[in-house]
């Protein structure tokens, strides 16, 4: 669960997610939020690197990214991959994200699992970042996405944009 809460929270590309290794990782001084640092992705061939701020929902335990992480035991200091194999010490792979993802939707029962792959958690994170009332720009920096494409992620459900109908009528 950890590694489907941090690249939500994160908007993290499943080669980004796999990637992230402990020491790029720092936890704020309060324990409620992350730091992690993604050395290079996709739209950053020249590794200038970005920095992802992740947040704490201590409210919601179960869906916290920051409490799902200490629950694998990752703490300032450690090294090497987070993600990997059941006792392993090697990365996985960035296929295994939505492989993982399959398989944990359906113990879940989840209908129509396998329409979600590993850049659903991308664009849920945009998706639901929009609807807590995050600007685009932000959501974009938040992503690291460097064009408009970002906009293409964005879902709105019908109730939404009836709600938004409505108010051009007011």
């Amino acid at each position: 669960a950890a590694m489907f809460l941090v690249g939500w929270a994160g908007m993290f590309r499943s080669s980004e997610l796999v990637a992230i290794r402990c020491e790029d990782m720092h936890f704020t001084s309060d324990g409620n939020g992350v730091m992690v640092y993604v050395p290079s992705s996709k739209t950053d061939q020249t590794g200038e690197g970005a920095w992802v701020f992740i947040a704490g929902c201590p409210e919601q335990q179960q869906l916290c990214p920051v409490a799902a992480l200490r629950q694998l035991g990752i703490v300032a200091g450690g090294s090497g991959p987070v993600f990997t194999a059941e006792g392993g010490s090697k990365a996985l792979s960035k296929t295994t994200v939505g492989v993982r993802l399959h398989k944990a939707l359906a113990a879940a029962g989840i209908p129509n699992g396998e329409l979600y792959g590993a850049h659903s958690l991308r664009r849920g994170g945009a998706t639901y970042a929009v609807q807590q009332g995050v600007s685009v720009r932000k959501i974009m920096i938040m992503g690291r996405w460097r064009s408009d494409v970002v906009r293409e992620y964005l879902y709105a459900a019908p109730s939404e944009m009836w709600q938004a109908a409505q108010a051009l009528q007011r």
